[in-house]
C-alpha cells in the first residue's frame, strides 16, 4: 500500500502515519512495514556487500512463512534497546554459515546473532535477492517525521472485508490524518493494491499478456495451415473414400482412419516443440541480466516442467482434433456418385473453395496482430537506444560503497577516507577522472529534499516544491560528463567552512527562474531550520532512472559539505573499465580491509540492465513476427498453390483461347489482393487493439503510430505476392495442350 497525490505520484509511508494506520484501522489482521537495504557483511575471509532488508517483528507472519529453521523474530524485537538479531536466507545460512543457528555475524560494524532461516523457496520479488533480514526499528526522530516518506506496507486483509471495504475504511483514516496534519499530508490518500497485483506492475504483466496473446495468434496461423493441409489432403482422396464408402466401408471407419492418420505426427511435433521451448526458456532466462532476475518471481527462471509438458500435450491434441475435424465431416457429406465420376484432377467444389479462401483471409487478419507489436517496440527501442542522456557512459566504471556508522560516525572520518581514495584512484595508470556522488544515474537509488526559494512566498502546503538532490565530489562531472551550462560546478573551494553551494538543473532553473538569472539565487533545502545554499551553477538534465524520463528537477551539493556515508565511486578511463576493477577493490582494502566494494560494473551495463525488459520484449516481438511471417507465407502459398491448380483447367482453356499469360496473371493476383484486403483491414483493427495493451511497457510511440502499421501491411503485401506468385507462374508456364489432354 502507498499514498497516492492528486498529480498520480505514489509515495512511500512516513513513520508516524503507519503507526496511524497500524492504530486505527479495524479491517487488516496485520499490518506491517519493510525498506530494502544492503549490508557490510564481515568477518568471514572476505568483507561483502549483501542485499536485505529491514522489517517489523511481525512481516514473516503476516505473509505466513514458517521458519525452516531456528525462529521468527520476536514481538518488541523491533523496538528500540532490543537484541541484534537476524534472520538469514536457507542459501547463505548454508554456504556460508555451514547450517548452523545462533552464530554471530557483523553487519555495518554491528554485531548480530542469527536466530532463523527461511524456507529454501522463499522469495519475495519486490525485495530482490534479499538475503539478510534485521528488524526494523523506529528512532524518535522517525517516529516524529510525518513529512518523510520511506516505509513499505503490506497488511493482510480480514476474511469478512472485501477489498473495496479495505480501501473505503483506509481512505477515511488517511483523511482524518489530513485534517490533523494539512502541513504534510495535504492531497495524500492511500492506494490499495493485492500483492499479486503489485508484483505484476513490478513484472510488467501487461507485456506477459501481450506476449501471450501473440502467441495465440501464431498458434492460430499454425493450425490454419494444419486445417488447409488436412482439407487438400481430403479433397484428393474423395475418389478413395468414395470407393472405400462404396465396398461397405463405414463413414465412422473412415472418420477413425483420418483422425489417426493426423495424429500419427503428434508425438513427433510435441517432442520437437517441447525441445524448441527449453531452448527458448534457457535462452530467455539467459537474457535477463542478473541484477534484474531478483525482482522476478522464481528468479525469471522459464524451465519445462510437468505441467508445461501436459499442457503441450493437451494444446496439440485439442488442435489435432479441432482442425483435422473439416476433413472428417467431408467425408460424411461425401456424394457417392458424383465423387466416382470426378477425374483425379477436377476442380474442387465451391464449398471447397471458400473455406479455403477464409483459411487464407484468417492468416492474413492474424498476421499483422504480431507484426505491429513487433513495430512499435522495435521503434521504442530505436528511440530508447537514441535518447541524449545528459551524461557520457562510455568507459566509465562504477562500484558502490556504505562506510558503516560505528566505525566511521562523524563527518571528518567519511569525508577523510573518501579523500584518500580518490586521491589512490587518481594515481591508477588509463584512469583520466575520479569522483564520487551519493547518487548516479541508474544506480536504483535517489533522495528528494523539498525546496524553497530565498524572497518567494511561502507555498501552499502540498504544493512544496522538491527536488533530487545528490552529494558530489568536485571530479565526478568531468568522470560521467556532465555539461555545464552556467556558473560553474562544485569546486574544492566548497569546503564545511565555507557558505553551502547547489548546482541545479536547466530543468529546475527553467521553471522557477524562466524570468531571472538563476546564478546567485539563494534555496533552502529540507526543513524550516536548514541552511540556504547559493546557486553557483546549472548543469544539463541527466535522465536518471530511465532513458524516457521527463525532466525533473536535479541539484548538486558539496560532498565536503554533506559527506555521506553511501557514495558512488565514479571512473572514466582510456581502456576496458572493468579490467580496472581490482585495482579499485585494492585500494579499498588498503585503507580499511573490512571495507566491501558492490556494484562493481560499467555505467553502460547498468544502463543495458535498466533497458533489458524493453530490449527483451522487442527480441521477443520481433522473433514472433517474423515466425508469423514465415508460417502465414508457407500457409497461403500452400492454399494458392492448391487453388491455382484447381483452375489449371481454366488456365489452360483461357490460354489456348489466346489470353495473355499477364492478363491471367492479374486476373488471380486480383482475387489474392482482395483476400488480402479483407483480411489485412481486420487484421489491422485487432492490431491496434494489441498495440493499447503495449503501450504501457513501450516509450515514444503510440497506437496511432502510422508508420510502424505501413511498414507491417507493406511486409505482409510482399509475403502474400510472392506466396501467390510462385504457383501463379508455375501455372502460367504450362503447355495449355498437355492440361487438356490430362483433362
Amino acid at each position: 500500500m502507498e499514498t497516492g497525490h492528486e498529480e498520480g505520484l505514489e509515495w512511500p509511508i512516513s513513520t508516524p502515519d503507519f503507526l496511524d494506520w497500524r492504530a486505527q484501522n479495524h479491517v487488516l489482521e496485520n499490518l506491517s512495514a519493510w525498506i530494502s537495504d544492503e549490508f557490510n557483511l564481515t568477518g568471514g575471509t572476505i568483507p561483502e556487500r549483501m542485499e536485505g532488508a529491514r522489517v517489523t517483528a511481525d512481516f514473516f507472519r503476516m505473509l505466513r512463512v514458517q521458519p525452516a529453521a531456528g525462529r521468527d523474530f520476536f514481538n518488541g524485537e523491533d523496538q528500540l534497546g532490543a537484541a541484534h538479531v537476524a534472520i538469514v536466507s536457507y542459501g547463505l545460512w548454508r554456504e556460508r554459515f555451514k547450517s548452523e543457528l545462533n552464530q554471530t555475524i557483523k553487519l555495518d560494524g554491528e554485531t548480530y546473532t542469527i536466530v532463523g532461516v527461511v524456507p529454501e523457496d522463499f522469495h519475495f520479488p519486490l525485495m530482490g535477492r534479499a538475503n539478510i533480514w534485521v528488524p526494523l526499528v523506529f528512532t524518535d526522530k522517525r517516529r516524529s517525521d510525518r513529512g518523510t516518506g520511506w516505509l513499505n506496507i503490506i497488511g493482510r486483509r480480514k476474511p469478512e472485508f472485501a477489498e473495496a471495504t479495505v480501501a473505503q475504511a483506509m481512505s477515511t483514516i488517511a483523511r482524518d490524518i489530513e485534517k490533523e496534519h494539512p502541513d504534510t499530508n495535504t492531497n495524500a490518500g492511500v492506494l490499495i493494491n493485492s500483492l499479486a497485483k503489485e508484483i505484476g506492475k513490478h513484472v510488467g504483466d501487461q507485456a506477459i499478456y501481450t506476449a501471450f496473446i501473440v502467441g495465440i495468434c501464431i498458434a492460430l496461423i499454425a493450425c490454419s495451415n494444419l486445417a488447409g493441409i488436412y482439407l487438400a489432403r481430403a479433397w484428393t482422396r474423395r475418389r478413395e473414400m468414395a470407393v472405400r464408402l462404396a465396398l461397405g466401408a463405414k463413414k465412422s471407419r473412415l472418420a477413425r482412419q483420418l483422425l489417426s492418420e493426423n495424429a500419427l505426427l503428434m508425438p513427433a511435433a510435441i517432442g520437437l516443440g517441447l525441445v524448441i521451448a527449453n531452448l527458448g526458456g534457457k535462452w530467455t532466462t539467459n537474457s535477463i541480466p542478473f541484477e534484474n532476475r531478483g525482482y522476478l518471481p522464481n528468479y525469471g527462471r522459464i524451465t519445462v516442467d510437468t505441467t508445461m509438458v501436459l499442457y503441450a500435450i493437451a494444446v496439440a491434441v485439442l488442435s489435432v482434433l479441432l482442425f483435422s475435424i473439416s476433413p472428417v465431416l467431408e467425408g460424411y457429406r461425401l456424394n457417392l456418385t458424383g465423387a466416382l465420376k470426378e477425374s483425379g484432377s477436377s476442380t474442387s467444389a465451391a464449398g471447397g473453395q471458400r473455406l479455403r479462401k477464409l483459411l487464407v483471409i484468417c492468416q492474413i487478419v492474424l498476421a499483422p496482430m504480431v507484426l505491429v507489436p513487433a513495430g512499435l517496440t522495435s521503434k521504442s527501442l530505436s528511440i530508447i537506444l537514441q535518447a541524449d542522456l545528459g551524461f557520457r557512459a562510455d568507459h566509465v566504471l562504477t562500484a558502490q560503497m556504505s562506510l558503516p556508522a560505528v566505525k566511521y560516525a562523524k563527518n571528518a572520518q567519511r569525508l577523510a577516507f573518501y579523500n584518500q581514495l580518490l586521491e589512490r584512484l587518481r594515481s591508477l595508470p588509463q584512469v583520466e577522472s575520479v569522483g564520487a556522488s551519493q547518487h548516479i544515474p541508474f544506480g536504483h537509488s535517489s533522495s528528494w529534499l523539498e525546496f524553497r526559494i530565498k524572497g518567494r512566498p511561502e507555498p501552499a502546503p502540498g504544493e512544496v516544491p522538491s527536488t533530487l538532490i545528490t552529494a558530489a565530489t568536485p571530479g565526478y562531472s568531468a568522470a560521467i560528463g556532465l555539461s555545464l551550462l552556467r556558473g560553474r560546478f562544485v569546486t574544492e573551494q566548497d569546503g564545511s567552512s565555507t557558505l553551502p553551494a547547489v548546482v541545479i538543473n536547466q530543468t529546475l532553473a527553467g521553471r522557477f527562474f524562466a524570468q531571472e538569472e538563476a546564478l546567485g539565487h539563494k534555496i533552502r533545502l529540507g526543513r524550516d531550520d536548514a541552511a540556504w545554499y547559493t546557486i553557483v551553477g546549472i548543469v544539463k538534465d541527466v535522465k536518471f532512472y530511465w532513458p524516457g524520463d521527463n525532466p525533473m528537477n536535479e541539484s548538486y551539493i558539496a560532498f565536503a559539505q554533506a559527506p555521506s556515508p553511501v557514495m558512488h565511486l565514479v571512473l572514466h578511463t582510456t581502456t576496458d573499465p572493468m579490467a580496472l576493477a581490482p585495482a579499485v577493490q585494492s585500494a579499498v582494502w588498503t585503507l580499511d580491509k573490512e571495507q566491501p566494494l558492490s556494484g562493481v560494473q560499467t555505467l553502460e551495463t547498468r544502463i543495458s540492465n535498466q533497458v533489458a525488459p524493453v530490449r527483451n520484449i522487442t527480441q521477443f516481438s520481433v522473433y514472433f513476427a517474423l515466425l508469423a511471417l514465415f508460417l502465414a507465407a508457407i500457409g497461403i502459398y500452400g492454399v494458392m498453390a492448391y487453388l491455382v491448380e484447381s483452375r489449371a483447367r481454366e488456365i489452360g482453356i483461357r490460354i489456348a483461347c489466346g489470353a495473355e499469360r499477364r492478363s491471367i496473371l492479374w486476373l488471380v493476383l486480383t482475387g489474392s489482393f482482395k483476400l488480402m484486403l479483407t483480411g489485412i483491414s481486420a487484421g489491422l483493427l485487432g492490431a491496434w487493439v494489441i498495440a493499447r495493451l503495449l503501450m504501457n511497457n513501450v516509450f515514444g510511440v503510440t497506437t496511432n503510430t502510422l508508420d510502424v502499421y505501413a511498414i507491417s501491411v507493406a511486409v505482409l503485401g510482399v509475403a502474400v505476392l510472392l506466396a501467390t506468385l510462385v504457383p501463379l507462374r508455375r501455372a502460367t508456364r504450362v503447355d495449355p495442350l498437355i492440361v487438356l489432354r490430362c483433362e
